[in-house]
């Protein structure tokens, strides 16, 4: 009884904070920063998408190439990736936590793989005589998917944080093993979720960028 009565009013002190800090935007706070932290990052990309099709009208130094298949299977994964882990806030919503630490295991397990794709992408470019340095064309794809896979190696930083405080949970008397949602996890995995579905979104238009330019 007294477990019941600590976690409705730890509820309810977390829900009654949260309607206060939203009462004037109608928006949580960190759902604000992150949308703040998507838009200045989609102009960073655009700014660099815009450079490479500057540079490209400089024919004496742009060589055309077509991207290695590896990018195709890469793009694949992420949307997995991206599958995988709407499914696991899901299934989170709905109380079933077994499924939601199995499909998020799996997403943090597609990101793996995305990065190794992308690793074995540049292989791919080395060894059609389009190395690191030397060359500008090959230049920007390695570029692009450098930077954009930080931004993957964070995601999957944070996945992996979030992934083992999950398992820790799984006896959690006061939220899991009652079937109820803790709605500061709910709110932390629904700003991880959407971080990953932008990166991921990201990737599909710099891939579809990348192959439309390199052809």
């Amino acid at each position: 009884m007294s477990n019941t009565i600590v976690m409705n009013s730890g509820e309810d002190e977390y829900m009654r904070e949260l309607k206060e800090k939203t009462e004037y935007t109608g928006v949580h706070p960190q759902k604000f920063g992150l949308w703040l932290a998507m838009a200045s990052m989609t102009m960073f990309f655009a700014a660099l998408t815009s450079a490479l099709i500057l540079k490209k009208g400089d024919f004496k130094s742009w060589e055309n190439f077509k991207l290695p298949n590896i990018f195709f299977l890469s793009t694949a994964v992420i949307i997995g990736l991206s599958v995988s882990m709407h499914a696991a806030l899901i299934c989170y919503r709905k109380a079933r936590f077994t499924a939601f630490r199995w499909l998020f295991f799996l997403g943090f397990m597609l990101g793996i793989v995305f990065l190794l794709a992308q690793w074995l992408g540049f292989r791919a470019l080395a060894s059609m005589g389009f190395p690191l340095t030397g060359n500008i064309a090959g230049q920007f794809v390695y570029l692009v998917a450098l930077l954009h896979g930080l931004h993957i190696v964070v995601a999957l930083l944070i996945t992996g944080l979030v992934l083992i405080f999950a398992i820790r949970a799984r006896k959690d008397p006061l939220f899991e093993l009652r079937n109820i949602i803790n709605p500061k996890r709910k709110l932390h995995m629904e700003l991880l979720v959407t971080f990953w579905h932008y990166i991921d979104i990201v990737w599909i238009y710099l891939f579809v960028f990348l192959y439309l330019n390199y052809r």
